[in-house]
């Protein structure tokens, strides 16, 4: 089984850093009044290297084969990704994500378990599974032992043409009931109202403070504040 998030011993749960899930205006509505995030599958990202190993020591059909193959179990698994930034300043996140500037923040601040949300790379190579190398292993300890790295890699990195992004992931197990479930075809992740610090409305969101904020407090999100984007009258980033 596709396990992305498989914690080693000894691993600490990591100080609190706040992220940020940047949606278009309706979407973040939607994930208001339902108090979830739908939750992302590797067959909808937007980066066609998502999933998908380097290799060498093998012709090239073969090889797009075992990655189609290999991308299909990952969607076969019961895990989910959230993927969050941990940048709010960045206009090119906002004006991608967040429909150019009409969109909506979620500023999520929690001390997540370590085998839980992960930072993604972007300084590495892509990982290559060497075929000529793998043929040569004698048994399937070591075949694991050569292959785990790799997809441990492959789930954590991503090319230097997205550090923009400096992403997170945040991995989600579909079969914990009682923070996912299925509905209308996708799986949604329940937000705990403690660890939803803010929303954060575009300056060009439609949406409105007052009536974002009633929609939450119906919900249960008592604590969470309203607040809407300025750009900087000094430098390219926005403020909040």
């Amino acid at each position: 089984m596709f396990e992305p998030h498989k914690a080693s011993a000894g691993q600490s749960t990591p100080d609190p850093v706040p992220i940020y899930r940047y949606l278009p205006a309706e979407a973040a509505e939607k994930t208001i009044k339902a108090g979830a995030f739908r939750v992302g599958r590797y067959r909808d990202f937007n980066d066609p290297f998502e999933s998908r190993f380097g290799a060498k020591g093998i012709d090239e059909e073969t090889a797009n084969q075992l990655m189609d193959s290999f991308l299909s179990d990952v969607n076969k698994d019961a895990k989910g990704v959230l993927c969050f930034s941990a940048t709010i300043t960045n206009p090119v996140l906002w004006s991608l994500y967040a429909d150019k500037h009409t969109g909506v923040a979620f500023e999520l601040v929690h001390a997540w378990p370590a085998d839980h949300l992960h930072k993604m790379s972007y300084d590495q190579p892509r990982p290559i599974i060497d075929f000529n190398h793998l043929r040569s292993l004698g048994d399937i300890d070591s075949v694991n032992s050569y292959l785990w790295p790799i997809v441990q890699r492959l789930m954590r990195q991503k090319s230097s043409g997205w550090s923009f992004e400096d992403e997170y992931r945040l991995f989600i197990d579909l079969n914990d009931s009682t923070r996912s479930y299925s509905t209308d075809g996708h799986y949604y992740w329940r937000i705990a109202p403690q660890i939803l610090k803010r929303v954060i409305l575009g300056f060009r969101c439609p949406l409105e403070e007052n009536n974002i904020q009633s929609i939450l407090t119906k919900n249960g999100f008592t604590q969470t504040r309203v607040v809407r984007t300025k750009m900087c009258l000094e430098s390219y980033s926005i403020k909040c």
